[in-house]
């Protein structure tokens, strides 16, 4: 699920004594034994060059979607998995600290003064690590870093809401309109899923819904209307679809089925239609 990467929120990270005074505060006050188990760090620079986003790829999931092209994510846990073709054993992720991951986050230290336009985290389910989470947003909000944070919102109420006030952006995956059919293709209901939307669209954050439409799993006209039907009446005001097939994904991880087939123009335009008479803007 990772996120569209743009530089919102531009803060500058330099060496300056303010900042190393800042970052020493900051460290102080960590809570030493919280950590999270993390696929991956990235660090992507725009396309002009002027400013680096901080990609976190936090492990677990507990959504079971057909068509995950990453189902070692759902493991919240560091596994020894086999690589057939290197022909040796090596760790999907790695516990970090909240401090290795704040520093890895600040560590742009540019002498051209280069910008940081914030971190994304993402996964698997980031919230998963909701203690974690909450710490390093706590502090990157304190900082004064632009977050994003992408969810499935298969995530307690509780812990759902005390996050949202620390998140800047959210970037909200909905698999399913219909509650049976949500099941069947993820193994959970999306009960919570729609209370956690409908919650998160009167909080703080920037909330973007996005669906990732799977041909056979939520691609006919009639899926078009029942999501736009819901969305509706929860509030949601504008929505982006992402065909399996559009190079513009952003995660570039999203997989169709085996037999499934490419979407037309023509097929997306029709589907948009039925946002757009729903009085929603759809893109």
């Amino acid at each position: 699920m990772c996120g569209r990467l743009g530089c919102p929120g531009i803060f500058v990270i330099t060496c300056s004594p303010h900042l190393s005074l800042l970052l020493r505060r900051s460290f102080s006050v960590i809570t030493r034994n919280v950590s999270a188990c993390i696929s991956d760090i990235q660090k992507q620079s725009t396309q002009d060059g002027s400013c680096t986003q901080t990609i976190i790829y936090l492990k677990g999931c507990p959504l079971y979607c057909n068509w995950c092209p990453n189902p070692e994510f759902r493991n919240p846990g560091v596994r020894l998995l086999w690589d057939p073709i290197r022909a040796k054993h090596y760790e999907d992720g790695r516990i970090y600290s909240v401090q290795e991951v704040l520093e890895l986050c600040l560590d742009n230290h540019d002498p051209v003064r280069r910008t940081v336009s914030g971190v994304t985290l993402t996964g698997g389910e980031a919230m998963m690590q909701h203690t974690f989470l909450h710490e390093l947003l706590s502090h990157l909000k304190d900082l004064g870093v632009h977050t994003t944070v992408e969810t499935t919102g298969y995530v307690p109420e509780a812990q759902f809401a005390k996050l949202l006030p620390l998140i800047d952006h959210l970037i909200f995956y909905l698999k399913h309109y219909e509650r049976e059919a949500h099941r069947k293709i993820t193994g959970v209901y999306n009960d919570l899923i729609i209370e956690n939307l409908r919650n998160s669209l009167s909080g703080p954050s920037e909330v973007e819904v996005r669906l990732t439409l799977i041909s056979g799993l939520n691609d006919r006209p009639e899926d078009a209307e029942g999501f736009a039907r819901l969305l509706q009446r929860i509030g949601v005001k504008q929505v982006q679809l992402f065909p399996f097939n559009n190079q513009a994904d952003p995660s570039g991880r999203h997989n169709a089925p085996d037999n499934a087939s490419l979407f037309t123009e023509l097929e997306l335009a029709a589907y948009q239609e039925a946002f757009l008479s729903h009085r929603m803007n759809c893109s």
